[in-house]
């Protein structure tokens, strides 16, 4: 089956609960990178074991992502800026950050979507653990120009609590 969802990891969410020796500090103070994937026969899982859910692990290896040595979507992703966690929705808790535009000229084919990690997640359970998949509804592409990933009015994240 092929990607065509978006969904948070359960193993961030289990990681994200258990502070201790998990090397996890939160997404607020931490670095939050996005990453692009093309490959059209990836399916990410929201089930994987937490050893996949990182840059660079499972379904998330270099061979399956677009953007590589280009210095205006380098292959590790780009920062999210003005990240944001709201409550003022009953029964809800969302994350967001700012639309995350490349930094100028780039040409890109295929993009299917792309991982948000924690990029500070350095020790413990696993480096650079992935918290969601986005999926952005086919392949997209850019050349010559500026590719931006656009979040949902929603937030990037969203918990019916």
């Amino acid at each position: 089956m092929a990607w065509s969802n978006s969904k948070i990891f359960r193993e961030w969410l289990k990681q994200a609960h258990q502070v201790s020796g998990t090397g996890y500090t939160g997404l607020d103070s931490d670095t939050v990178n996005v990453a692009l994937f093309t490959a059209a026969g990836m399916t990410p899982d929201q089930d994987a074991a937490l050893a996949s859910t990182g840059y660079a692990t499972g379904v998330w290896v270099s061979g399956n992502q677009t953007g590589g040595t280009d210095a205006n979507w380098v292959a590790a992703g780009r920062p999210l800026a003005s990240k944001t966690f709201d409550t003022t929705v009953a029964v809800t808790f969302f994350f967001d950050a700012a639309d995350l535009a490349g930094g100028g000229n780039v040409t890109l084919t295929g993009v299917l979507g792309c991982l948000v990690y924690d990029d500070s997640i350095t020790a413990g359970t696993i480096a650079d653990q992935g918290v969601s998949y986005h999926y952005f509804g086919g392949a997209q592409s850019v050349t010559a120009g500026t590719f931006t990933v656009l979040w949902h009015a929603n937030g990037i994240n969203r918990y019916t609590l």
